[in-house]
């Protein structure tokens, strides 16, 4: 009988041989694997927790056929009995997968995006990219089935194409505006030149080169500038490509999560990620499907409020308030928390309303969200996670949002995208002779807005919102978090309207707690004039493009 090989068993010759297509470096103890299907590598890599051997043991000896190839079979067999039998998520990270997402609306990558544990996402950027140019014949914005084949249909596609072509009538005016404000030969980058850093602008710049980087810093700067601002009335239906790497237990929740939408466009969405990573880590998202305990839960919860609040008008409230949170009204502030993603109320009024109410009607708000929980993968919403030292109610515009939204380390809320809150438009509109042209846009867009919800299409409503159709969300973060996300969101290239939002949020602590101000030494509360704020990165990097010879052509 033979013996089973244990850890310190050395690999064979044939072993090492047949292992080398899959590891950076056979004899090391660190290294990288190549060339094996995600769910051999994660079966190999589940079985650190139970055999004695390493892993390269155990590719060798238990997920390779005797002719070096992988088996494939083996890998999911152990992902799908440790994962999908025995319920251990934690296995469920072990396999990751990049997924490229395109051509679906912008409100669907925050619906994406809010999957904050395990996946990280990469946007096109609606600052740096202009959506002038049809694709295949028409503007890249998403017209779902339901709005088509409605009665709104058309007037849904009017729409959008006035929007789009608004858009596409400003690029020039707009980019002509700030190359007044800044011009190219007051325009500077930065060089090496002796083996020192210095600026030169165009009169003084040497060879192709500079002239090449300097060009297209320019360019790239004025583009940038046009877009901050343009993109005011680009729709949430904004077609964006999305980039993801994740793990298997972020995909297996984030197709559930679409799932349990109550947008078509998320259903079709998850279908198509489920085919794709079927490719890939089949085995890790088997489980996936929609959650019927979310769903009940959140139609619930839709119409308790409805009845709490149809006949609260919405108060004015500021764009950015540091909630108080005193010990005997926590009760009354997680019940309101329950009820924030639901409404268009800030939590300052939802509060009033919860603690005028009747203890059984309390009662009832907390048996709504918890709802009937069959076992212990029936999990309630984030309300349950309030609690954080720092929370504030932000109101801001959609575009806003869509920048803050990626930080991760903290709790976040957002009601739906609508019109009720108002909306802003930037002065350059104005100075480009495009104000009353703007507001038509958004007077249409208001109505067509109206026109869905009356036919029942309140979810499908949000599609017709503007990026400067304001939003209301909160936030809960510890300190630490909030160092981070006020330093970083304030410095110069950051939106002028986010780093508004960021310099209040540190303003407003620090009021309230100025003996932190050394964890938020380096918010940068400057008003940067003109709107060109990537003037200086795009020097800086003019000066790492001539460093590496490397250019970005599609910025020129």
């Amino acid at each position: 009988m033979t013996d089973k090989p244990k850890r310190s068993d050395e690999l064979t010759d044939r072993e090492r041989e047949i292992l080398k297509p899959y590891l950076s470096d056979v004899d090391a103890n660190v290294f990288a694997l190549e060339n094996l299907n995600p769910e051999v590598i994660g079966g190999a890599l589940a079985r650190y927790s139970r055999a004695p051997t390493g892993f390269k043991e155990t590719v060798a000896r238990e997920f390779l056929n005797p002719d070096g190839s992988p088996n494939d079979v083996k890998g999911s067999q152990m992902i799908d009995r440790v994962v999908n039998k025995y319920g251990d998520d934690s296995v469920a990270e072990l396999a990751v997968a990049p997924l490229c997402i395109e051509e679906i609306s912008n409100l669907m990558t925050k619906v994406i995006e809010d999957c904050r544990i395990g996946g990280s996402p990469i946007e096109e950027s609606t600052r740096y990219v202009l959506y002038d140019v049809k694709k295949d014949g028409r503007w890249r914005y998403v017209c779902p089935d339901n709005i088509k084949e409605s009665g709104l249909g058309k007037a849904f596609v009017e729409n959008m194409d006035f929007l789009f072509e608004t858009y596409a009538a400003m690029v020039a005016p707009m980019q002509d505006l700030f190359r007044k404000r800044l011009t190219e030969d007051a325009f500077k980058i930065e060089v090496e030149r002796d083996g020192k850093i210095q600026k030169a602008g165009r009169k003084s710049l040497e060879g192709e080169n500079e002239i090449k980087a300097h060009r297209i810093a320019y360019n790239f700067t004025m583009r940038s500038a046009a877009c901050d601002v343009i993109r005011c009335i680009l729709p949430a239906c904004t077609q964006a490509n999305v980039g993801l790497v994740g793990n298997g237990r972020f995909y297996s929740g984030l197709i559930t999560k679409l799932l349990s939408q109550d947008l078509d466009e998320a259903h079709k969405l998850a279908e198509s990620i489920r085919k794709a990573l079927n490719t890939q880590i089949p085995t890790f998202i088997k489980r996936a499907k929609r959650d019927d305990y979310l769903v009940d839960n959140h139609h619930t919860m839709r119409r308790l409020c409805h009845d709490l609040f149809t006949s609260a008008q919405i108060e004015s409230s500021p764009e950015l308030e540091l909630l108080e949170d005193r010990p005997e009204d926590q009760w009354v502030n997680l019940l309101s928390n329950m009820i924030f993603p639901y409404v268009q109320h800030s939590s300052s009024q939802i509060r009033g309303v919860v603690k005028a109410l009747s203890e059984e009607r309390k009662k009832q708000i907390f048996e709504s969200y918890i709802g009937s929980r069959q076992s212990k993968r029936d999990r309630p919403g984030r309300a349950l996670e309030y609690g954080y030292p720092i929370q504030f109610d932000i109101l801001a515009g959609f575009a806003e949002y869509r920048d803050l939204q990626r930080h991760r380390m903290l709790t976040q809320q957002r009601q739906d995208l609508g019109i009720d809150l108002g909306y802003s438009v930037p002065e350059e509109i104005e100075e480009v002779g495009m104000g009353s042209k703007v507001e038509e846009c958004f007077e249409r867009t208001e109505s067509l807005h109206r026109d869905l919800k009356r036919a029942g299409m309140e979810q499908e409503a949000q599609y017709a919102t503007l990026f400067n159709h304001f939003i209301r969300w909160n936030v809960g973060m510890n300190l630490r978090e909030m160092g981070h996300l006020v330093e970083l969101r304030t410095q110069k290239a950051g939106h002028p309207k986010y780093r508004r939002t960021a310099q209040m949020m540190a303003s407003e602590y620090l009021t309230r707690h100025p003996e932190m101000e050394a964890v938020l030494k380096f918010v940068d509360y400057n008003d940067y004039d003109g709107g060109i704020t990537r003037a200086d990165q795009e020097a800086r990097t003019a000066r790492k493009n001539l460093a590496s010879n490397l250019f970005d052509d599609q910025d020129d």
